[in-house]
């Protein structure tokens, strides 16, 4: 399990550095994990899990680390994933399974984060939806073939 947690981890720091440097060539800000914070202390106060309007409401006061844990115990979540379907039989450990996989988990930030933080399904509430959901195609891709690497070098 250790493992697991190490690759999670470590393919989520790849991540966010690979948000920065897209950033720097593209003009493209990286995620607002403050924001995803704001959704999720929301959230475990009793609001709707689909929000409206977060950008507009009062931060909370730990807001930032929340969003930030958040989003490293997802990575930790897609890694046991991923080591369940390499148990299976049905990925393997390598760049190209990982993109696959990468890929294939864009489907949660399309259908259920951009909804519940108020962009709605693909992002159609964003000024440009298609950019929205290229970006987190791309940066899905990347954090796949991160994790799938991972698995190859540690699990």
């Amino acid at each position: 399990m250790t493992g697991i947690i190490v690759i999670g981890v470590g393919t989520c720091m790849v991540f966010d550095i690979w948000q920065r440097i897209f950033q720097k060539m593209t003009g493209v800000p990286p995620s607002n994990w403050a924001v995803v914070g704001r959704w999720l202390l929301g959230v475990m106060s009793g609001a709707p899990i689909i929000a409206s309007g977060l950008a507009d409401k009062p931060p909370h006061r730990h807001e930032l680390l929340a969003g930030w844990v958040l989003h490293y115990l997802v990575a930790v979540g897609y890694a046991v994933i991923y080591a369940a379907l390499m148990m299976a039989g049905i990925l393997s450990a390598g760049w190209l399974d990982g993109l696959l996989f990468g890929v294939a988990s864009v489907v949660v930030p399309w259908f259920f984060f951009m909804p519940a933080l108020g962009n709605g399904v693909l992002a159609r509430r964003t000024p440009n939806p298609r950019l929205a959901c290229l970006v987190a195609l791309i940066m899905h891709a990347v954090f796949g073939v991160t994790m799938g690497f991972g698995f190859a070098l540690i699990g």
